[in-house]
């Protein structure tokens, strides 16, 4: 692991001989390993450790994926065992014709859903518009029934006054206005 602060460079190097951690001017990069007395005599001897090595030094920046293949990397090598390689990259899915024909037809029916949907969607907007026109149609028939029923009682109740102006039976005696029928008949 490494990092730089100003002109000076912490420096961790792990390895299966322990962790020596050293702070070092930043001109002495790249690092060698005879700057940690505890690891005289072990060589780095992978050319791609190295290089990530120097690499990570130089931009400041060490990915944990970069540094773990290097502790990894760093130990086989000390054990002599052989080298390991990493291989990051995507691999491409090969599918096969059933796998193709479940996804066609899945494609098939998110469209057809998708388009049942849209067109609900639209049946249910038609619906709605019209039920509102009808609502609005009621509403203003109503309005319309309320004003003649209106004036209708206003006429009434002006017949009403003008013949209890004109009738001497009911002089005095309290008016009812529900009982219209029953003035006309005693009246006349």
């Amino acid at each position: 692991m490494y990092k730089r602060s100003n002109s000076l460079v912490n420096v961790t190097l792990y390895t299966d001989r322990g962790i020596d951690c050293k702070t070092l001017p930043s001109r002495t990069l790249p690092l060698t390993l005879h700057e940690f007395p505890r690891f005289q005599g072990f060589v780095l001897e992978d050319s791609s450790l190295r290089l990530t090595s120097v690499k990570a030094i130089q931009t400041n920046d060490v990915m944990p994926k970069d540094e773990l293949i290097s502790i990894i990397q760093s130990k086989r090598v000390t054990e002599t065992k052989e080298e390991l390689y990493f291989d990051f990259s995507k691999k491409l899915k090969t599918e096969t014709t059933k796998e193709n024909e479940r996804m066609e037809r899945r494609r098939l029916q998110n469209r057809m859903a998708a388009k049942r949907f849209r067109e609900k969607l639209n049946t249910l907007g038609t619906k709605l518009q019209k039920k509102t026109q009808n609502v609005e149609s009621d509403n203003t028939s109503l309005r319309n029934q309320i004003r003649k029923l209106k004036k209708e009682r206003e006429t009434l109740q002006r017949h009403l006054r003008e013949h209890l102006s004109l009738c001497h039976y009911f002089v005095g005696a309290p008016i009812v206005t529900s009982a219209w029928a029953d003035l006309q008949g005693s009246c006349a």
